[in-house]
């Protein structure tokens, strides 16, 4: 139904809405097509990155666009049934699942997936190795999901290709550590009673210190950089230089942990999340203005989030302890921390961090009570959405890789004899990945290119496979200015706009007759 309104005049206004409608079927497909089992640590994050990521997905666009819809009322059954299906049928069954497997472990450590702390060896040093530059683009709880998304709409874009990985993260899941993982270095340290990190005895807080240690560790030619201050300078001068002078750039970009750790705009996560796409575009266009064309995107941690409130059930006591020094919502320091059912509680030994504590983080979708923060947007837990995080290898080649979607009429009548005409036009190909979507005007016009119709907007972006599913049936109206034109040769005309003009031009024409027995005088 929604796919059959595309052409319709009030289309523009409830855009939003469609989109809403259509990610809660598709979040309902891939909900009854999910088979939430967790055999095995390394299992459950192979599912997630093959398959598991798209709920996230699914429930994040929908409660976006229903947010920039503003229907509440209109939307209010669709808001709620998509609220409490990703909760009972997705979120909490899989927290609990992958909980279980957690429990059992006695290091937090997956054979089989790059660990965060082996980033600048994997990702990072084969550049160095070959000679290459290197940009690493680190956006602050941009989480595995989005991640995906941002690189599919960098692969659709001429030029971009983008290649995405997955990194078991470190626990506990919180920035300082995060950011500290992604550093060179060899023994990170976690202060009990502070939470700040200091790699090899150098602190990893702040973008100065970091820069300190990539410097340290490449010989003076790597540097940090705020994303702001970055997006501020001048391409073609200290853009140009901070190029030249450097072999690995970090660029740190906060949008999504800034607007959800805060109690009064944590609503606002998933807003924020789609304003990060739109920086990290303008980040990685800059990189490739000043010439470079390796850059690796990630994140120090992920996020659990729910649009509604989160319920008293998920609030999770804190087990005894002698000492608490450090606490959040997803994880606590202290040292001598009991057993308890709720919780898993790990050293700093089985952390592979230094340090004199242990940590208890609650299991499944538990929080423990602290004052004054949020509570629908939290990390620093265990969750397959805080820990499963994302390497996006982007380059930018000089060469045009992208196509588009060719359309074609077809059962086109060889003559109209009455007011209304109805054709179908057809996709030749699902528009994936390279292959872009065609947007069209359809109308009828005369030789002269006096419109006797209606004109429609048609955009044709169909993805599915089958090629029956890619066909679209349009009705154009003749208005009265057709009966000038009767018994004369027209065209069924398909126009669409030049890229990056105003200028319209004609995709396709197809010659009929119009040979109505009657004109609009007479009806």
């Amino acid at each position: 139904m929604v796919q059959r309104r595309r052409a319709s005049f009030w289309r523009p206004e409830h855009e939003h809405g469609y989109a809403a409608l259509e990610q809660a079927v598709e979040l309902r497909e891939l909900l009854a097509s999910a088979e939430l089992t967790v055999d095995s640590v390394a299992g459950g994050i192979t599912r997630y990155v093959a398959s598991w990521w798209r709920i996230d997905l699914a429930y994040r666009r929908c409660h976006w666009n229903l947010r920039r819809y503003g229907q509440v009322q209109v939307m209010e059954q669709i808001t709620q049934w998509v609220e409490k299906s990703y909760v009972n049928n997705f979120l909490l069954p899989l927290a609990d699942r992958w909980s279980d497997q957690v429990r059992g472990m006695e290091a937090w450590e997956c054979p089989g997936v790059i660990s965060q702390r082996r980033f600048f060896s994997q990702y990072v040093q084969p550049f160095l190795s070959k000679g290459q530059k290197v940009f690493v683009i680190i956006s602050d709880a941009l989480r595995y999901e989005a991640a995906a998304e941002f690189a599919q709409r960098l692969r659709s874009a001429n030029r971009w290709t983008a290649e995405v990985d997955a990194l078991f993260g470190v626990l506990p899941s919180y920035t300082q550590l995060g950011m500290a993982a992604l550093l060179p270095g060899q023994q990170l340290a976690v202060d009990a009673t502070t939470a700040t990190v200091t790699i090899d005895g150098q602190s990893a807080s702040g973008t100065e210190n970091r820069a300190k240690i990539l410097k340290l560790t490449c010989g003076g030619a790597a540097t940090g950089i705020q994303a702001e201050d970055f997006l501020e300078l001048n391409t073609k001068t200290n853009g140009r230089a901070l190029m030249r002078d450097h072999e690995v750039i970090y660029i740190f970009h906060n949008v999504i942990d800034k607007i959800g750790h805060t109690a009064g705009t944590e609503a606002k996560t998933f807003d924020a999340v789609e304003q990060a796409f739109g920086e990290l575009e303008q980040i990685i266009k800059k990189v490739a203005n000043i010439n470079g064309s390796n850059m690796l995107l990630t994140a120090d941690h992920g996020f659990l989030f729910q649009q509604d409130e989160v319920a008293t059930d998920d609030a999770t006591a804190l087990p005894t302890a002698r000492e608490w020094t450090f606490r959040d919502r997803r994880f606590a320091i202290g040292r001598d921390i009991s057993t308890d059912a709720k919780v898993k509680v790990f050293d700093t030994a089985a952390l592979g961090v230094s340090g004199d504590w242990s940590v208890a983080f609650p299991l499944s979708l538990g929080r423990f009570p602290l004052q004054g923060s949020g509570m629908r947007y939290v990390h620093g837990g265990i969750s397959l959405q805080e820990v499963v995080l994302p390497v996006v290898k982007i380059h930018k080649a000089r060469m045009d890789d992208t196509g588009r979607v060719e359309v074609e009429l077809l059962r086109v009548p060889a003559k109209i004899t009455t007011g209304q005409l109805s054709i179908a036009l057809f996709q030749d190909r699902p528009a994936l990945a390279k292959v872009l979507p065609r947007t069209l005007r359809v109308g009828v016009f005369a030789k002269d290119g006096t419109s006797l119709s209606e004109i429609k907007t048609q955009t044709f972006d169909s993805k599915e496979t089958e090629a029956r599913q890619r066909e679209t049936t349009m009705l154009l109206v003749l208005s009265p200015v057709a009966d000038a034109f009767n018994n004369h040769d027209v065209e069924i005309r398909l126009e669409e706009t030049v890229p990056g003009t105003t200028q319209v031009v004609t995709y396709k024409a197809h010659s009929v007759k119009l040979q109505k027995p009657f004109t609009s005088d007479f009806e």
